[in-house]
């Protein structure tokens, strides 16, 4: 044991119950390797009303005056207790009693940090115990940190049989050095491990045969593969394959892997909700411990809403592929591993949509075990390249440090908000609600789109208020404890709804956020920059929820009443100048420049911009006497434009257009909620609009091009873009009132089909098939109506033209 000053970042934090003791513990990782933090001083509480009577049964706690009150004004107390079991029996207990209790919900290793501002980076000082290669500390002292890591990252795959038999495990490790010389040093650092089932395989111990090796390291920290005392074969494109006589075989092998390369974070694809859970399934079956955390503990799975899983393991973090991109903002035709990989990394998985997957990894199993390790150590290596090539890791820390919450919590916006408003009302003297006690009173409207008449136009620039609802905040001082005291100092808003001028914060930490999202983009940091933006954006979210302890109908109501203000207020500006504004949403206006201005659009435009950000900053200064935080910015120039009209026309629909604008010296398509973007519609569909606004916005001819299309369409030439896409929202068989088009196709497929997310179909003259199935019927009158006429008459109709019209033979001219 020896006194230590450590820099680290917490990975997993979790309270730890035996018997009457109560323990926080923080696991994580720092430039001396894995550590853990044990805090046994900590005590669980919660506030009840001062004035509050308890009742004699006991429970072990402590109340203490507090220089705190309730968001109602009632000063209160605070209760300690013993253990975290205990509180719970307690606010049971009370509140059957009708006695309320204040943040009882709130989880004490959350609460620990919050209340020290430590937002996962931290600095500590104390004994230090050594441990099965953690350090570890007990009850040091604590400070926040902006500590960064080098994260060690294991990629996860593993194969199953159509029975349930575990075929193979495989790992693509990358370890945390960024020392090349280390890094030739130590081969496990950046490998690849393949755990394969094969009845043949030699027992632990026996000579290799041809072509194979043993692993005989004695140490388990110097091992290439990890596996001492198994022979291994050298895999081509690198990595190592060992091959165990059993199931079970390959279930301890994997711990010591684990154990081995000691991953801080784990990856894959549907890593939890399939390949972590088959292994517990496994792990269970055979009554081996599933101890794959630092602390040599099983992992806890399980689905917090349908379909998304969570796993919690002490010292690691999972991130599963598809949500972590969808998180990111990422959009795909669908989240397959296959069409993923392709469009980011260019390659796709060994065994391609075009095979029958279930099929060929039976054959490669059965006749090619070679053949089946490789196919599985390409997926482990496909989703370790997605996650290079986007940066999710980076981008999910950055969103961690910046929220205070755990790597594999960041999308919880409510906690977060909690993370960073509870800490801050304490020192303003207030407690919050439990979650559960607040009362929805309504929702607020939201943001505001208005449209002109639908048609074609040119010259078109797009000026966007930067970060609209967060400035909005800023400006008006609108926060929760705003509103509370909107008694002193008050002043009101557009909406009518009144805050107070000087008790708040809110507004100085959106100050704060935009000033570190500025300084990220001068230094380059699109990740950082993105994940403020992801984090001031869901304030006024969070705050409209009633799932959030700080809810009050008032907030998000003031927030989008101004928004729409300034909206409007920014419109009849323009408008009263002799513009046309054509369209607006929420956050922008879209304006037709003057035919005076086309000589120099891009200098009209910061015109226009320099105009309405001083006259909004006098307007808000007149009206209310606060200094505007709201700026507007010039985002890009249409040189054409297109507003598609309603379904059956009459007035411009919302939130859809078409446009071509000029990016980096070329012209570049711009569509917006049209076809062109829904997963939907079929990718012939998608092609077809996209090159009809093409030759539209460059004058080109249509008719015989259409009819082109259409010819090819019938000869075959389209088959493989026919195919519909869509999501199921349960069971196939579960649809029982309503079977629609995508559920008839899954339900054909039988037990293939029965646990399927999506349906990939096309409409063939017996109805929709899945594209699984024999489909050389394609109804191709189908298609021509339901994709290509709705297209085509929702743009031509402006030209006075119809889809029937065309091919009745009617020659088409554009201008």
């Amino acid at each position: 044991m020896h006194m230590a000053i450590y820099k680290g970042y917490i990975l997993t934090r979790e309270q730890l119950a035996s018997g009457d003791k109560h323990r926080l513990r923080y696991s994580g990782i720092s430039d001396h390797g894995p550590f853990e933090i044990l805090i046994t001083h900590n005590r669980p509480l919660f506030f009840i009303h001062r004035d509050t009577s308890l009742p004699k049964k006991k429970f072990h706690c402590e109340r203490r005056n507090v220089n705190l009150a309730a968001f109602d004004g009632g000063p209160v107390d605070a209760l300690y207790f013993k253990t975290q079991h205990l509180l719970y029996n307690a606010r049971q207990y009370y509140e059957a009693q009708g006695i309320q209790t204040f943040e009882a919900d709130i989880h004490p290793q959350e609460r620990y940090l919050m209340e020290r501002f430590i937002q996962g980076g931290i600095e500590f000082e104390g004994p230090c115990h050594a441990g099965d290669g953690i350090a570890q500390f007990i009850n040091p002292k604590i400070c926040k940190s902006d500590y960064a890591p080098l994260f060690s990252v294991l990629s996860l795959d593993i194969e199953t049989g159509q029975d349930g038999t575990l075929y193979s495990i495989a790992c693509h490790f990358k370890g945390r050095t960024s020392d090349k010389k280390a890094l030739q040093k130590a081969t496990h650092m950046n490998t690849g491990v393949v755990l394969m089932l094969d009845d043949n395989a030699p027992k632990p111990g026996a000579t290799p045969t041809p072509g194979m090796h043993h692993d005989a390291s004695k140490e388990r920290k110097g091992s290439v593969g990890g596996l001492p005392g198994y022979p291994f074969e050298v895999l081509p494109e690198g990595g190592h394959l060992y091959r165990m006589p059993r199931e079970k075989d390959l279930l301890k092998a994997f711990l010591i892997v684990m154990g081995v390369l000691d991953p801080d974070i784990i990856i894959g694809w549907h890593v939890i909700g399939f390949d972590l859970l088959f292994l517990e399934k496994k792990y269970k079956e055979y009554r081996v411990p599933f101890l794959i955390g630092r602390d040599h503990g099983s992992p806890r799975i399980r689905e917090i809403r349908k379909g998304i899983f969570r796993a919690d393991m002490c010292g690691r973090i999972v991130i599963d592929g598809p949500p972590a991109l969808r998180a990111a903002f990422y959009s795909f035709d669908n989240f397959r591993l296959e069409t993923v990989a392709s469009a980011l990394l260019g390659v796709g998985k060994d065994i391609g949509e075009g095979k029958d997957k279930v099929a060929e990894i039976e054959r490669r199993f059965q006749e090619d075990k070679r053949s089946l390790a490789h196919y599985n150590l390409l997926d482990c290596k496909l989703v370790s390249g997605i996650f290079k090539k986007t940066g999710l890791i980076d981008l999910v820390f950055k969103r961690a440090t910046i929220s205070g919450l755990p790597m594999d919590r960041v999308g919880m916006s409510v906690a977060a908000f909690d993370y960073f408003m509870l800490p801050h009302s304490h020192r303003k003297g207030f407690v919050a609600a439990n979650v559960r006690d607040v009362v929805n009173t309504g929702h607020a409207q939201g943001g505001w789109v208005f449209t002109k008449d639908p048609g074609f136009y040119e010259h078109v620039v797009v000026l966007d208020f930067k970060s609209l609802y967060p400035s909005i905040i800023r400006t008006f001082k609108i926060d929760p404890l705003s509103r509370f005291r909107a008694d002193q100092d008050p002043l009101n808003t557009p909406v009518d709804i009144s805050f107070s001028r000087s008790v708040h914060v809110l507004p100085g930490h959106i100050k704060v956020l935009m000033d570190k999202r500025e300084q990220a983009r001068q230094d380059n940091d699109p990740h950082l920059s993105q994940a403020i933006k992801i984090l001031m954006n869901s304030f006024y979210g969070v705050m409209g929820t009633s799932g959030c302890r700080f809810y009050h109908q008032d907030l998000p109501a003031a927030i989008t009443g101004t928004g729409q203000w300034v909206l409007k207020t920014t419109r009849d500006y323009l408008e009263q100048d002799g513009y046309e504004v054509i369209y607006g949403d929420t956050d922008s206006v879209f304006v037709c420049l003057k035919q005076a201005e086309l000589s120099d659009c891009d200098g009209a435009s910061k015109r226009l911009v320099s105009q309405i950000n001083g006259f909004m900053t006098q307007t808000i200064w007149d009206e209310f006497g606060l200094k505007s935080q709201l700026e507007i910015e010039y985002e890009k120039h249409f040189i054409r434009f297109f507003l598609p009209a309603i379904r059956g026309g009459g007035s411009s629909a919302k939130k859809r257009y078409a446009g071509m604008i000029i990016k980096e010296g070329k012209e570049a398509l711009v569509l917006t909620g049209l076809e062109f973007v829904r997963s939907d519609w079929t990718r012939f569909a998608r092609n077809f609009q996209y090159e009809l606004f093409q030759r539209i916005f460059h004058d080109q001819e249509v008719a015989a091009w259409t009819k082109k299309i259409i010819s090819d369409l019938k000869n075959h030439i389209h088959d493989n873009d026919l195919v519909y896409k869509k999501r199921l929202t349960k069971p196939p068989h579960e649809y029982i009132k309503v079977v629609p088009p995508h559920v008839k196709a899954a339900l054909l497929l039988g037990k293939k089909g029965a646990n399927a997310k999506e349906s990939r179909y096309v409409m063939t003259r017996r109805g929709p098939i899945p594209v699984d199935l024999p489909h050389t019927d394609l109804d191709y009158n189908h298609y021509i109506e339901k994709q290509l006429k709705p297209i085509f008459d929702a743009v031509m109709m402006f030209f006075d033209q119809s889809f029937n019209e065309i091919i009745g033979g009617r020659q088409l001219r554009l201008f």
